[in-house]
């Protein structure tokens, strides 16, 4: 159903080491994963300081039962990560302060750990039809060219500005129908919480007729925002051209953005190199209307059918803050 960007890239240099990466347990079922480990010194745009962050990113064990003369099947993978932060600073907190920070003009340093285990793709599903499936559980939303794992990203950081991801859902527990042809895809996917009326709804419409070519659209409505987002690839000899814009709108916040991406990527053996540039506004508590671009520069390699490491080196643009940079490298064993 939701086909992630690791599923789509399967044929590139890039994801091929981590496509075959599966450990078959039964006939029915089998075991993927990866342990990602990341390294990420840049600047913190809220505090000004100067951090260094170095972390098993993310361990993920994923399980799929899929019987070979039934119609269901269901998924679960297991999401784990550890990140530990360093920063050096100009400025000392203090939770008595309004901002809770003082410009003392001392270097200090603040270490920090957060620990989060969770369950994030649970999902039964029914084929009904060799298109027609029926969904239900915690999924992946519709959103985004960038793929939530790390295993389906061109680079290590998000369009966003500072490196965040702009999608307006990731994962999240609900129901979907979902209609795929070799040329194109619809879906439709109904998330309900305390009651009806705060239902969320995402429209899926995918276009892939024209060989290496895909065309996504989603929209999504909730009781709290409307997104928009839409994005193309394809794929020309060893380079991967793509293109997305994305917008959402937030109906009690000033929390908006709007965001377009393009973005090249070119194999060469076991080795590519990725260029992004993006540019938009976004409002957050962090950042109060800034326009902003950010360019990024990532070299990769696979250094066998496992391992496979990159490096990147970004560079923000924000309308009334300045220029701030980030460097990262990145080792992710598949298996």
């Amino acid at each position: 159903m939701k086909k992630e960007l690791l599923t789509m890239l399967a044929s590139s240099a890039l994801f091929a080491y981590s496509a075959n990466a599966e450990i078959v347990l039964t006939e029915d079922l089998s075991v993927s994963g990866y342990i990602d480990v990341a390294v990420v010194d840049g600047a913190d745009d809220v505090n000004k300081a100067t951090n260094t962050n170095s972390s098993v990113a993310e361990f993920e064990l994923g399980f799929a039962f899929t019987p070979a003369e039934s119609k269901w099947s269901a998924v679960a993978e297991l999401s784990f990560d550890n990140n530990r932060t360093f920063s050096t600073s100009d400025f000392e907190f203090d939770d008595a302060n309004g901002d809770n920070r003082l410009d003392t003009g001392e270097k200090v340093t603040v270490s920090g750990e957060d620990n989060n285990v969770k369950f994030e793709k649970v999902m039964v599903t029914y084929a009904y039809s060799d298109a027609l499936s029926f969904t239900a559980g915690n999924m992946l939303t519709y959103q985004g060219f960038e793929a939530a794992d790390a295993t389906g990203l061109y680079q290590f950081s998000y369009q966003g500005i500072g490196g965040k991801a702009v999608y307006s859902a990731a994962y999240a527990p609900g129901a979907s129908v979902d209609y795929v042809t070799d040329s194109y895809e619809l879906g439709w996917w109904i998330g309900g919480y305390e009651s009806e009326a705060d239902a969320s709804y995402e429209y899926y419409a995918a276009y892939t007729g024209v060989e290496n070519l895909t065309v996504k659209f989603i929209y999504a409505d909730d009781p709290g925002y409307e997104t928009y987002n839409t994005w193309a690839s394809y794929d020309y000899g060893n380079f991967t051209f793509a293109a997305e814009y994305t917008s959402t709108d937030n109906e009690d916040t000033e929390d908006d953005l709007e965001v377009f991406m393009a973005l090249v990527y070119y194999a060469y053996g076991d080795a590519g190199l990725t260029l992004r540039y993006s540019s938009g506004e976004y409002s957050d508590d962090d950042f109060e209307g800034d326009d902003f671009t950010r360019f990024t520069v990532s070299p990769s390699y696979a250094f066998s059918d496992n391992v496979f490491g990159l490096v990147e080196y970004s560079v923000d643009d924000i309308k009334g803050d300045g220029t701030d940079t980030s460097l990262a490298a990145e080792l992710i064993f598949s298996f």
